[in-house]
């Protein structure tokens, strides 16, 4: 709420719509992988966001992570390992990405407590930081069924 009072929207809100986050995935190390995804101007979920000045939705950025601790699992801990976000401990946002922009993550991982996986990741875009974002997940061999 504002001081002139709650925000109201009319009218149908377009509604973004997820997309595979991942173009490229490197895994660097057990603990460190890196993931990237050229925003195209095409993807739908952007003519909502915002029709007057567009930008990738942070949300994504997030998803981005997400998707970059699954991969990392995926190719240390097998096919049917899994994650589960628990809390997003932390997100800065510092930058703003646009269509032809690539948006890369880099995440570093630590255990936390058995089951439990602290992910520290650097969202950046043309060497600059659009994002910094910690997250705790719960690891599990398998949940939701294999990614493949």
């Amino acid at each position: 709420m504002n001081a002139a009072g709650p925000v109201v929207v009319t009218g149908p809100r377009p509604r973004a719509t997820s997309v595979d986050p991942a173009h490229t995935v490197t895994v660097h190390s057990p603990a460190e992988v890196s993931v990237s995804r050229l925003v195209s101007a095409d993807d739908p979920y952007l003519e909502g966001h915002y029709p007057e000045f567009t930008v990738y939705p942070g949300a994504f950025i997030v998803e981005s992570v997400y998707q970059a601790v699954l991969h990392l699992l995926w190719r240390t801990r097998g096919a049917d390992a899994w994650a589960r976000p628990v809390s997003i401990d932390s997100v800065r946002f510092t930058g703003a990405l646009a269509p032809g922009d690539t948006l890369d993550v880099h995440c570093a991982c630590e255990p936390t407590a058995p089951g439990r996986l602290a992910a520290t990741a650097r969202c950046t875009t043309a060497g600059n930081t659009a994002a910094q974002v910690r997250m705790t997940f719960e690891v599990t061999p398998s949940e939701g069924g294999s990614h493949a």
